[in-house]
């Protein structure tokens, strides 16, 4: 027979049996943590973000991406790169230009080619390009970097009023882009102009940027 004593003794082993099982239980059906953003660290104004959905792709919550929150005019993991960066690379570019419409019907399709010079401008989300349409007359050039898409910006053709030289102007239609491997830049412009006859006449024009060989 078992003494009251044992029977106590029996009592509280199953008791302490019974708190372990739960506490065992509890830690195995505790959800895990997620991803945070402890440790990350966003440079140049960046900030910080935990997503299930980034660029189209839905992640689960125990595996959301985190990731930085660039501001315009930087990129990269970290935003660490400033954006412009990719527009200058070396410097100089090779371009080949294409009359795309044009009031004179015989100069549509003309191709010339130039080199052109691409340059910081001193902010995140601009830069320049000289030797613009192959004049030394047309530098500084702001291109402005589009602030959701990187990869497009626009030319600054309102305050172009320096551009007089030899009665040429930019009117509309300043816009371009990067190709994804930065190796090419298409840009489409369109000018006001005096031709051979002393006749205003409009062009478009296609140009196509890629990296000069030295």
């Amino acid at each position: 027979m078992v003494s009251k004593k044992n029977s106590v003794i029996i009592a509280a082993v199953l008791a302490l049996c019974c708190v372990i099982s739960a506490v065992y239980i509890s830690s195995c059906t505790k959800p895990k943590k997620g991803p945070s953003c402890d440790y990350v660290v966003c440079e140049n104004g960046g900030y910080c973000a935990v997503d299930t959905v980034f660029n189209g792709v839905k992640y689960k919550a125990d595996s959301a991406l985190v990731h930085c929150n660039c501001p315009a005019g930087f990129e990269g993991p970290t935003c660490a790169t400033g954006t412009v960066s990719k527009y200058v690379g070396s410097g100089t570019w090779d371009v080949k230009q294409t009359v795309m419409a044009s009031d004179t019907a015989s100069l549509v399709g003309k191709v010339s080619y130039y080199t052109a010079f691409i340059k910081q401008s001193g902010t995140a989300t601009t830069f320049f390009i000289n030797n613009f349409c192959d004049s030394n007359n047309y530098n500084d050039i702001v291109c402005t970097i589009d602030s959701t898409n990187s990869s497009l910006f626009v030319i600054d053709t309102l305050s172009a009023f320096h551009m007089f030289y030899q009665h040429f102007k930019l009117v509309r239609e300043g816009k371009g882009s990067i190709s994804a491997d930065d190796s090419t830049i298409t840009a489409t412009v369109m000018v006001r102009h005096l031709n051979y006859n002393v006749n205003w006449q409009m062009d478009s024009l296609k140009m196509v940027f890629t990296p000069h060989h030295f």
